[in-house]
């Protein structure tokens, strides 16, 4: 903070006074914080899974079957440039008000805690790809999966039954009864 509060200072981020921003304002701030979200957490996670710098995510990654809170379990280089960057990207370039940006990393903290849980609540988005992620290590590096699939990253976990539990379920039947494993061949 001592470091960035005189940058956001003498860039004019975050406007703290006059009327709270629009519905359509916020709609529109919160499009292009997903979007820069997610090339910086797709672009980001792949290059912490380079050899070279791995040693900044492999804490992260001590947890194949996460839980919420492993979402911030890294060391400062990776929460830095792998969750901070990111989510605080929009925020500053589009000098948003302070609350639209405390309302996003709000949002964020839930998304991401959930994402890490193993938990796929209805009418969210599924926790199954990070899932996978953490016991494979080698797919599904974004969080909205258009990179994943632009880069071909997305193919070893949709090709699985964890790739076909990848939705937004608007059930109240867990997923896994929805889109069970397949039975072993001596059971059909």
């Amino acid at each position: 903070m001592v470091i960035s509060y005189p940058i956001l200072r003498w860039y004019g981020t975050f406007r703290c006074t006059g009327p709270l921003p629009s519905f359509g304002e916020l709609v529109i701030h919160f499009f292009v914080f997903r979007i820069l979200e997610e090339f910086g957490n797709y672009y980001g996670h792949r290059i912490l899974h380079m050899p070279q710098f791995y040693k900044y995510h492999k804490k992260h990654h001590e947890w194949t079957a996460p839980i919420g809170m492993v979402a911030v379990y890294c060391g400062p280089v990776e929460h830095f440039f792998g969750n901070i960057l990111p989510v605080s990207a929009g925020p500053f370039i589009m000098k948003s008000h302070l609350i639209v940006a405390w309302l996003w990393e709000l949002l964020v903290l839930i998304s991401v805690t959930i994402e890490h849980s193993g938990y796929h609540i209805p009418f969210l988005f599924s926790a199954e790809g990070h899932d996978y992620h953490h016991r494979t290590f080698t797919s599904w590096y974004g969080t909205m999966a258009f990179l994943d699939v632009l880069h071909g990253t997305d193919k070893p976990f949709s090709n699985t039954v964890h790739g076909k539990r990848q939705f937004i379920s608007c059930s109240f039947t867990p997923v896994k009864e929805s889109v069970p494993e397949k039975m072993s061949s001596k059971h059909e």
